[in-house]
């Protein structure tokens, strides 16, 4: 039992509990009443957790009891799902309340002069407890409050292309294709290469590449590796660089939630509405324009004497996806209709967040950061790599372009960046509808 749950207790048995557990130093005591002595603010300096998210957290877990106890007398599919939803977010909201009581009793106890020196050695260490629980309790309470990625269940398409650099950049390309696919197989997660423009027809060779499109079909990767996403930056000597120069160049890479093979053009799954004009991944067939051609460049006796190369064009944004690697028309075409509808899905959904962005600029100070600016930079000259989101650098070079655990370390940092800006967002968006309520009232009134 916790010593803040039942004062009273507490005072009738407290010479059976001073026997039972060890007293702490009167520092302690003294440590511990400076802690709180400025009052309940301890655990929101701690956490930095802002009213507007509390008091989003408290509605939904108020929600939360009001359809638990409606769906008792009657069930309703839509309002069993939504219980789901919420069940996280009101569980994290008890043991945060739970936690905050705790520490504003026991807070009450060493404050009062009248209590019993005996006691505070006690109350000071169920302090310290509480004080270790409040950070746990917060990181569950906002990562429960922060919306799930609607892709986040999928498997993902990896695109990387080369930037500035010229060949150099090429060269990076490949690197970063080995790194990513060497992350995948230290992680047991199945890939397959859809696309794949090389510089010369010795694709398994250390030759530069064009373009190189991965496919993870592991359920869940797209959730891993949409950290991924920018323009990753390299300085390095080139080996065609004869006066040991350090060059600058540049790769972006794509990342794409995409969706189970199926069979046909546009065959859809009810699953995730590829026949539904509402989803992200639907396209109108008659929005696309199929061009059949000979397959280009180095590849064997099928080149450049069968029709099988692919090339569809999404007419209303100009989207264009070109797949050859397969001798097989049928299956390239398969291929390019799933790039497509995963680079369309994306698309759609960038325009929201960009939306939304720029509603939350006055209130965040800076919007979020867009493919198109640089997120990381991989250092030859002094084996290091540096992410620019999340500050992180880590000297292993090498361990991270083999994919290794360092790579997962910086990863993981960029998550956690992710996090604090998704915190940020719906600070921004409860703030922004706080203002917007007390507008609608004042005009009310007037």
């Amino acid at each position: 039992m916790k010593l803040s749950a039942n004062v009273d207790w507490m005072q009738g048995t407290k010479k059976s509990m001073i026997a039972r557990r060890p007293v702490r130093c009167h520092q302690s005591c003294q440590f511990a009443f400076r802690q709180l002595s400025g009052g309940i603010k301890y655990h929101s300096q701690l956490s930095g957790i802002s009213s507007p998210l509390l008091r989003r957290a408290e509605s939904l877990a108020i929600e939360h009891r009001k359809l638990s106890h409606q769906i008792q007398n009657e069930y309703d599919g839509n309002i069993t799902k939504r219980i789901g939803e919420l069940a996280p977010i009101s569980k994290a909201w008890e043991q945060w309340e739970s936690a905050n009581k705790s520490v504003k009793e026991l807070q009450e106890i060493l404050q009062d002069p009248t209590t019993d020196p005996e006691l505070r050695p006690i109350a000071t260490e169920e302090i310290e407890q509480s004080s270790l629980d409040l950070p746990k309790y917060f990181n569950t309470l906002q990562s429960s409050l922060i919306p799930p990625d609607p892709f986040a269940s999928l498997p993902c398409l990896l695109e990387i292309r080369p930037g500035a650099g010229g060949s150099e950049a090429s060269l990076f390309v490949a690197d970063l294709l080995r790194m990513y696919q060497a992350y995948c197989k230290r992680h047991s997660l199945h890939f397959t290469l859809i696309k794949i423009d090389a510089e010369t027809a010795t694709k398994a060779s250390s030759a530069g590449i064009n373009e190189v499109i991965l496919e993870i079909d592991t359920p869940g990767a797209y959730d891993l590796l949409k950290c991924e996403a920018g323009v990753h930056r390299v300085q390095r000597v080139p080996a065609t660089e004869t006066q040991g120069r350090t060059h600058t160049s540049a790769a972006s890479v794509l990342v794409l939630p995409s969706f189970p093979n199926q069979e046909g053009d546009a065959a859809g799954s009810a699953e995730y509405g590829t026949d539904d004009p509402t989803s992200d991944f639907y396209i109108n067939p008659s929005d696309v324009r199929t061009d059949v051609m000979r397959a280009r460049g180095a590849g064997g006796q099928h080149v450049n004497t069968t029709d099988s190369a692919i090339r569809l064009t999404h007419i209303p944004t100009s989207t264009t996806v070109s797949i050859q690697d397969g001798r097989s028309q049928h299956k390239n075409r398969q291929k390019a209709w799933r790039v497509l509808r995963s680079k369309m899905a994306q698309m759609r959904r960038e325009a929201r967040e960009e939306e939304k962005a720029a509603l939350r600029v006055s209130v965040i100070g800076v919007a979020r950061m867009g493919r198109g600016d640089k997120i990381r930079t991989y250092n030859w000259g002094q084996q290091r790599v540096t992410d620019h989101r999340s500050g992180m650098t880590v000297g292993r070079l090498g361990d991270v372009l083999e994919g290794g655990e360092s790579l997962d370390g910086v990863m993981e940092s960029v998550r956690g960046w992710q996090r604090e800006r998704d915190v940020e967002a719906l600070v921004a968006d409860e703030e922004a509808e706080a203002r917007r309520k007390g507008g609608g009232r004042n005009k009310a009134s007037s």
